[in-house]
């Protein structure tokens, strides 16, 4: 057991020098979905990881930034609207497109805004779809995401 600094030092100093373990290191990913009247907005994913699932606003942490300012930040930046509320839905482990990422899912409320594709390299067709005719397939985290709408389930523990 590593009890002192002296012990601990040359296995963090071990850890800096090896690059691999900073990729091997899961990812923390947040997303936001739009409901309104029974419907959820989806765009369909293209030039990343999960090409051609069907996705909503979402993206990276960035260091020093809150869940929620991500998950407004993303919507703004790939769909073109402000998010005012933001209700937890789901913490996932997501292990997909040989990827590994922690995930935590809100749902967003846009008001009557209506979500344009700001970011048009990233996404190709959209709409607003029925809650229960989705298209297929759908980005694993925005799954997890509607199934959390539709459950109240609120943690995806993975594969």
């Amino acid at each position: 057991m590593l009890e002192r600094t002296d012990d601990i030092l040359p296995f963090m100093e071990n850890l800096e020098e090896n690059p691999e373990n900073e990729a091997t290191r899961p990812l923390v990913g947040v997303g936001v979905v739009f409901v309104r009247q029974g419907k959820v907005f989806l765009a369909k994913r293209q030039g990343s990881h999960g090409e051609a699932t069907w996705a909503s606003a979402g993206g990276h942490l960035e260091s020093g930034e809150s869940l929620e300012e991500c998950a407004r930040r993303e919507s703004l930046e790939e769909l073109g609207v402000t998010v005012g509320n933001l209700i937890f839905l789901c913490f996932s482990n997501i292990i997909a497109y040989d990827k590994h990422y922690l995930d935590i899912e809100f749902l967003g409320d846009i008001g009557n805004q209506e979500p344009v594709l700001a970011e048009p390299e990233a996404f190709s067709e959209y709409g607003w779809f029925d809650l229960y005719d989705l298209p297929q397939p759908l980005f694993k985290a925005v799954s997890y995401a509607l199934d959390s709408v539709k459950s109240g389930r609120y943690y995806y523990p993975g594969n």
